[in-house]
C-alpha cells in the first residue's frame, strides 16, 4: 500500500489536489496552472526591502508558479491548453509541484489524474506511461529545501473528467457507499473548466463509454467566453493595460468570488471588472443553453438531475438554475457534498474513488 494517496485534477486553468497519508485528513491545494522561467536570485536586501516569492526546481530549471507569475515576472510566461497536454512534462511537473506543497517528500505515492472525457480513450494510456517513466519516480526541489523531494509513483489511474465529481454524490469522504437517489433516472453533469466544456449523461448513475468521445466542447470554456472578451475590453480602454494577461483577469474573478472585491489594480488604477464578468457571464450561460442544453439535451426533458463542476460552475449556476429550474442540483443541501466547491470536485471524488479501491482490496 502507497504511503500517500493523491488525488490531482491538474486542469488548463488551475491545478487542484488532495492528499490523505494515512487516516489523516485530506490536505486540499490549488494553484493557477502557469509558470514562468525565474532566476531566484537575491540582492540580500532583506524581506522589508526585496520582493519575496516561492520558486520550484525542477530538472535543471528553475520556474515561479501560480499567481506569483503575474507578481512576479511575465517573461517566458507558459501555459498548455489543448489534447496534447495531458501526461506531458508540463502536466508531470504541475501534479508534482501540488504534491510538493502538500508535504510530501519522499516515499510512494497512489496517484489519480484525469483527462477529458472526448480524448480520454486515445490518451488515458499515454498518460499512464508518461507518469510512469522512470520507474515513475520524481525528483522536485521547493525554495527553502536543503535537497530535492524524491518520491515513486507506486499507481496511476486515469479517469474521465466528471466521474470523480459524480463520486462525490454517491461516496462519503471514507470511500463507501452513500445512500441516496441523486443520480437515479438520467443525469446530465456539466464539467465547465478554462478550456474545455464536459457534457455527460449518465443513467442511474453509470456512464455509458461509447459515448465519452462525443461528450467534450474544446475551446468552449471560461478561458474564451469570459476571460479574453474581458481582457480584450480592458486592452481597448487604455495603453497601460498592454502587459495584462487572462491571468490577471482571473486572479481578480477568483478573488471576487472569495471576497466580493472585482477590483483590477494597475499602474495607479482601479478598475471594477464586475460589471464586465456579469456581462459575459450571462451570455456563457446562454451559449451553454442554446448549444448543449437545448441543443443536445433537448431542454433537460426526461432528464431527473443536472450537476455543475468545474471552475466556471458557481458564474452560470444562477442563470441555469432560472432557466431550468430545480433540475439543476444543488450541492449545498446535500451533507457528503455541500463542503465541496465544484472546482474540487473531480479531484475529491477521484480521492473517494481511491479510497474505495484501497478498502475493496483489502
Amino acid at each position: 500500500m502507497a504511503d500517500f494517496l493523491a488525488s490531482v485534477d491538474a486542469g488548463n486553468g488551475g491545478t487542484n489536489a488532495v492528499l490523505v497519508k494515512g487516516r489523516s485528513k485530506p490536505r486540499r491545494y490549488y494553484e493557477p496552472s502557469v509558470r514562468a522561467v525565474a532566476t531566484g536570485d537575491s540582492l540580500g536586501l532583506g524581506k522589508d526591502l526585496e520582493l519575496q516569492y516561492d520558486y520550484v526546481d525542477w530538472y535543471g530549471h528553475r520556474y515561479v508558479t501560480g499567481d506569483d507569475v503575474v507578481r512576479v515576472t511575465r517573461r517566458n510566461l507558459e501555459r498548455h491548453l489543448g489534447t496534447n497536454r495531458y501526461g506531458n512534462e508540463f502536466h508531470q511537473f504541475l501534479v508534482a509541484v501540488a504534491l510538493a506543497k502538500l508535504g510530501v517528500t519522499e516515499g510512494t505515492v497512489d496517484l489519480t489524474v484525469f483527462a477529458p472525457p472526448g480524448v480520454y480513450n486515445e490518451v488515458s494510456t499515454l498518460m499512464q506511461a508518461r507518469f510512469m517513466e522512470q520507474g515513475g519516480e520524481v525528483a522536485i526541489r521547493l525554495k527553502g529545501d536543503k535537497q530535492h523531494r524524491v518520491w515513486t509513483y507506486d499507481t496511476v489511474t486515469v479517469w474521465p473528467e466528471g466521474i470523480g465529481a459524480a463520486a462525490c454524490y454517491i461516496l462519503d469522504d471514507k470511500g463507501e457507499m452513500v445512500e441516496t437517489d441523486v443520480l437515479a433516472g438520467e443525469t446530465v453533469l456539466l464539467d465547465l473548466g478554462v478550456y474545455t466544456l464536459d457534457a455527460l449523461k449518465l443513467v442511474d448513475g453509470n456512464f455509458n463509454p461509447e459515448a465519452l468521445e462525443h461528450a467534450t466542447w474544446e475551446d468552449a470554456g471560461l478561458n474564451v467566453h469570459v476571460r479574453q472578451p474581458i481582457l480584450r475590453t480592458l486592452k481597448a480602454q487604455s495603453d497601460e493595460f498592454a502587459g495584462l494577461t487572462v491571468d490577471d483577469v482571473d486572479l481578480v474573478i477568483r478573488a471576487g468570488l472569495a471576497t466580493g472585491d472585482y477590483t483590477l489594480r494597475v499602474a495607479g488604477y482601479e478598475v471594477e471588472l464586475l460589471p464586465l464578468i456579469d456581462k459575459h457571464r450571462e451570455r456563457y450561460a446562454g451559449w451553454i443553453a442554446n448549444n448543449i442544453c437545448d441543443g443536445v439535451f433537448n431542454g433537460f426533458r426526461g432528464v431527473k438531475s443536472v450537476i455543475l463542476v468545474g471552475g466556471g460552475a458557481e458564474m452560470v449556476e444562477p442563470f441555469l438554475r432560472e432557466w431550468y429550474g430545480e433540475k439543476v442540483v444543488d450541492r449545498k443541501t446535500l451533507p457528503h457534498t455541500r463542503r465541496i466547491h465544484p472546482v474540487d470536485m473531480n479531484a475529491m471524488g477521484g480521492l473517494r474513488l481511491a479510497l474505495m479501491r484501497q478498502k475493496q482490496a483489502t
